[in-house]
């Protein structure tokens, strides 16, 4: 197994609108929701947005659907609902060609409302579902450590989030951490632990603040001091900056016609981790995912996410660029 993923598995809602319909919801936030608002959030979508595409969703499934996409070895580690759109979800990771053996179902899939306005930026507000209710006895741990990598991602409820970091601290395989608005909230002291372990570290630039009080230049740099070994903060359309042992590497986006940015920063970590395996350079390693990420943001959901050919042009282009 090349990579295992571990997070928060949702069915992605997503629907163009214009956030001056949605005051209520800030641009660019993501957060949780309660069944209380479900009715309400529904109504107010059916009057004042325009549906667009049902995808599978949740951070670490993102990158891991990718990944299998572009020919590596995939599983994954999380929970649905015994629902119909437990079914979607299993079903589209089965057609990427993900192991779903390791994911186990009760109760409601989680769901995410992705509200995406004409510049392709968006929010986000989730229901979380069975997401919450993750427990140690439903993670096999000796299934997480037949790969080379493991890729965590955030979940919203404490319980999961428990049973995540006991797993990851027993784990031996090189961990890559994107711990998203959730786990950057609950501060450095809390995700110690876990930062100590970390080989690839993805974070934004908002994320970075939150849980280090710098900006994101300092804040990598604070991160590399608490333990992790390279740091990649995702900036959209300003780039990527890496800090590692080896010095800083700034990488500027690729101008395209974002049409959904939902995901984009898991697709990076993708073609990062891709690029990782098949022995790049870090440098490289972050114009993968950069030119992967790219890609994604032309399609909603996951229309656009990369493939073998994807990776093998992209490899090919960097190798004559470099004169090899």
């Amino acid at each position: 197994m090349d990579v295992v993923g571990f997070g928060a598995l949702n069915i992605d809602i997503i629907c163009k609108v214009d956030f001056n319909d949605f005051s209520f919801i800030e641009k660019g936030s993501e957060r949780k929701i309660r069944e209380g608002e479900l009715s309400f959030l529904k109504n107010t979508i059916e009057k004042k947005a325009k549906f667009v595409v049902k995808s599978g969703g949740g951070s670490a499934a993102n990158t891991i659907y990718a990944l299998s996409k572009m020919g590596f070895c995939c599983g994954f580690v999380g929970k649905v609902g015994k629902d119909k759109e437990g079914d979607f979800i299993l079903k589209e990771l089965e057609e990427a060609k993900v192991d779903i053996s390791e994911i186990k179902r009760e109760g409601k899939t989680g769901i995410c409302f992705i509200l995406v306005d004409e510049r392709g930026e968006r929010s986000v507000l989730v229901l979380p579902g069975v997401n919450d209710t993750l427990t140690p006895d439903e993670v096999n741990l000796d299934y997480i450590k037949e790969a080379k990598i493991l890729h965590a991602t955030s979940f919203v409820g404490d319980t999961s989030y428990i049973t995540q970091k006991n797993a990851i601290l027993k784990s031996e395989n090189i961990l890559s951490f994107d711990p998203g608005e959730p786990h950057a909230s609950r501060g450095w002291e809390e995700l110690s632990p876990i930062i100590k372990k970390t080989y690839f570290f993805f974070s934004t630039e908002k994320e970075i603040k939150l849980l280090t009080g710098k900006n994101f230049e300092e804040g990598c740099t604070r991160l590399r001091d608490w333990g992790a070994k390279v740091v990649i903060c995702k900036m959209g359309d300003k780039g990527s900056f890496l800090k590692s042992e080896k010095g800083e590497i700034f990488i500027p986006a690729r101008k395209v016609k974002s049409i959904d940015t939902t995901g984009a920063g898991d697709v990076y970590a993708a073609g990062f981790l891709a690029g990782f395996l098949r022995g790049l350079s870090l440098k490289n390693c972050g114009l993968v995912a950069t030119c992967a990420a790219a890609m994604s943001v032309t399609g909603y959901g996951r229309e656009k996410y990369p493939d073998k050919d994807f990776l093998e042009y992209t490899i090919q282009n960097l190798s004559n660029e470099n004169g090899s």
